[in-house]
């Protein structure tokens, strides 16, 4: 299945969304063209995916009675016919600044879950409605429906239980993926690391926040029904500036990464979750950020306390003498495949070619398409090959460059890499007046995965003196202004509190690293009664609720484990 975003007139005034897809000999339903999902006024921003009965649902935002776009789900009235019947979520009203009103809940991402239910994440828009800033916080919303097949109706939860808010983000990007062989969910987003971010009152939309400066949260869910969002964890934990160290800036700053603006998530065959992400360069005392320099990241639920580099983009000559444009960066836009029969994991992702002689007329560069793979669960990342492998002429005019862009990858690969890419033949992105308007192929590209080299390996990090960067400095801790940072966090176990307590009681433990936990609760006779939580939490503190109104009154035990360490307490219920 394959859904695009398809402007079919210059200027993109008429824009809608468009299907097709490819049978088992090869052959596409609808040669070169494909067919309308929806009839709406205008529409944009959509992705795919497919329940276990083969029909496709595409996700996405719609212009239809007002200025507003909305979120909407196209269902294929059977597999591969292209008859989709559309839907929306029931819209969301707010008393704002600007009066009572419908919020613009779009850019939505979609999964299917292994019970059919499918999955919406978005986020809110408050421009051009109740801010002209791009740096407001933005809160971000899920939902989800269900399909029944019998009369082919997409059912969401009615209003005020359609939507729960997830968070804030300055960045739209985020996603999420629903476990092949169980119910588990993943979700992962960016979250700005400035000080009192999102601000005392956010729904004013007046402060503003950078775009650049961001983490990244994760929220992994067992039994894919009642998200708790609040029991996200911070993966990347990305160290804020301490100026007890200035004049030394290289020291100052601190970190000098922060994750940007592209994300993907997956769960593997063996129910292992795994995010991709792009980090730029920020240096937080400055405020500056270089052009394009740029790395490709890996993580994974199997190795929690690791990070794998999938592709290093700083070491050219042009890295600080060509802008790749607005919201873009050397390496981005990495997206996770992985194969059921031999568990290899695979990446594509896009990278820009900065030779000076292959920029166009309007002075951006143009980008190919990337795939690398991993054998050991993604701990080693061979390097990439260019599987696209075109070239702009020198100072090439509109129409004559070959930038190939948004590559995304189904998530199963099949012996195959199946990727999807626009074909820009203008380098530059028009909607930041970049380049001119110009008519580009979206191209379905199919690698096999025999083409794709398994060596020579990337370095998961370079020689010392290879690269003039900072890559560490000695300890901090105790420092004043050293922040979150200057406390280094043990395991341990909190009494609950209350206690004795009914019916309810917070747990509370802290973790040194990023762990798999479980806790659960034991009578006093060892007998498990209860799961309390089951999941990767990350570094420092964290409290969950129990709940034991199934319980009788008496003295319980319990108890966490995380990895081959575990702490046990005593509690009391009384009744």
């Amino acid at each position: 299945h394959f859904v695009w975003m398809n402007g079919l007139e210059s200027g993109a005034i008429n824009r809608h969304i468009y299907y097709n897809a490819i049978d088992t000999e090869g052959i596409q339903l609808w040669p070169s063209i494909g067919t309308p999902v929806e009839s709406s006024l205008k529409a944009g921003y959509t992705n795919v995916a497919e329940a276990i009965n083969g029909i496709a649902f595409s996700a996405f935002h719609q212009q239809t009675t007002n200025t507003r776009y909305h979120t909407a789900v196209g269902a294929d009235f059977m597999p591969h016919q292209g008859a989709f019947l559309v839907y929306e979520p029931d819209w969301l009203y707010e008393t704002t600044p600007a009066g009572y009103m419908d919020l613009k809940i779009i850019w939505p991402r979609i999964q299917v879950s292994q019970d059919e239910t499918f999955h919406l994440f978005c986020q809110h828009n408050p421009s051009p409605d109740l801010t002209a800033s791009n740096g407001v916080p933005k809160r971000q919303f899920y939902t989800a429906g269900t399909y029944n097949p019998l009369t082919y109706a997409v059912d969401f939860p009615p209003a005020p239980d359609t939507w729960t808010m997830v968070d804030y983000s300055q960045t739209i990007a985020y996603d999420m993926d629903a476990s092949p062989v169980s119910d588990r969910m993943a979700f992962a987003w960016t979250y700005c690391l400035a000080e009192g971010y999102p601000g005392p009152d956010p729904l004013q939309y007046v402060a503003t926040f950078s775009q650049l400066d961001n983490d990244i949260n994760v929220m992994i869910d067992d039994d894919g029904q009642d998200f708790h969002f609040e029991n996200k964890f911070n993966l990347t934990q990305f160290n804020v500036p301490n100026p007890a160290w200035l004049p030394d800036t290289v020291l100052a700053d601190m970190d000098t990464l922060r994750a940007y603006t592209d994300m993907s998530v997956l769960i593997d065959y063996n129910d292992y979750v795994h995010i991709a992400f792009t980090t730029r360069s920020f240096f937080a005392l400055e405020g500056t950020s270089y052009w394009h320099p740029s790395i490709v990241w890996h993580w994974s639920e199997e190795f929690p306390g690791e990070f794998q580099a999938i592709h290093y983009a700083f070491d050219d000559w042009w890295w600080n003498y060509t802008d790749c444009g607005g919201w873009n960066v050397k390496a981005q836009r990495p997206s996770l495949g992985v194969d059921p029969e031999t568990g290899y994991l695979y990446c594509s992702y896009q990278v820009y070619d900065c030779d000076t002689l292959a920029i166009s007329a309007g002075g951006y560069p143009s980008s190919d398409v990337f795939v690398s793979m991993s054998m050991d669960g993604g701990l080693n990342w061979a390097e990439g090959i260019n599987v696209t492998n075109t070239q702009t002429p020198t100072s090439a005019p509109p129409g004559q460059c070959w930038s190939e862009l948004y590559p995304t990858m189904a998530e199963k690969v099949d012996g195959e890499c199946h990727i999807l890419y626009v074909l820009d033949r203008d380098a530059g992105s028009i909607v930041q007046t970049e380049g001119a308007w110009t008519l580009n192929e979206v191209k379905y590209h199919s690698v096999p995965v025999d083409d794709i080299p398994s060596t020579p390996l990337v370095p998961q990090w370079p020689d010392p003196g290879s690269y003039n960067i900072h890559v560490a400095h000695g300890s901090y801790v105790g420092l004043p202004g050293a922040g979150r940072y200057d406390q280094a966090y043990t395991f341990s176990l909190d009494q609950n509190y209350p206690n004795p307590f009914n019916p309810t009681t917070n747990i509370t433990f802290t973790l040194d690293e990023i762990s798999d936990v479980t806790l659960k609760v034991y009578d006093l006779l060892g007998k498990e009664v209860a799961t309390v939580t089951n999941g990767a939490y990350g570094t420092g503190q964290h409290t969950v609720t129990f709940d034991a109104s199934n319980l009788a009154s008496g003295v319980y035990i319990y108890k966490i484990e995380a990895g081959e360490r575990s702490l046990a307490r005593k509690m009391l219920i009384v009744k």
